[in-house]
């Protein structure tokens, strides 16, 4: 055992290497500083696991493969399968959060881009919810016309300014 005075966990059975607090995980992080304290991971990372690339991939697609009826805030059916993958990561890093921010090209005022950008965001939390995550482990944003990541003077540019990026993150 470890002496009370030098216990930071006197109501739970843990090791001396740990002064006296459990590591339900195993991955040398005391489970008072470890933010994921049932699944391992990294000390770096404060014990939860770090993202694997082919999932920040996934995520990546996604941004630039969800859709929407044009000008309108409702996701095609080709979207479906794509926010089931976005679901299938959550379901994964379970300790994680995800943030939803909807985007538009310059097309039209910026007001209307505005409400468009937030409706459509909120289309996938939406989805996303009805498929059983927390509302408490996601939030959305929509920033309009002003992040453009392409030129909106071309048909191009504004194809890929038209976006929803799924940004996942603890908190």
């Amino acid at each position: 055992g470890v002496a009370d005075k030098n216990d930071r966990c006197p109501d739970v059975k843990g090791s001396l290497i740990m002064a006296g607090c459990p590591d339900t995980d195993g991955d040398g992080l005391a489970d008072p500083d470890d933010r994921c304290p049932e699944t391992a991971g990294p000390i770096a990372n404060r014990g939860c696991p770090e993202i694997k690339e082919e999932d920040r991939q996934v995520l990546n697609f996604a941004m630039k493969n969800v859709q929407f009826e044009t000008g309108k805030a409702a996701l095609r059916a080709t979207s479906y399968p794509i926010l089931d993958q976005v679901l299938d990561i959550l379901s994964r890093y379970s300790d994680y959060k995800l943030r939803i921010s909807g985007h538009t090209d310059s097309t039209g005022n910026a007001e209307s881009n505005q409400a468009l950008s937030q409706n459509r965001a909120k289309a996938c939390y939406d989805y996303l919810v009805q498929k059983g995550v927390s509302p408490s482990r996601m939030s959305y944003i929509g920033y309009g016309e002003s992040r453009p990541i392409a030129n909106n003077k071309y048909a191009s540019g504004r194809e890929q300014n038209r976006r929803v990026e799924f940004d996942i993150y603890l908190d």
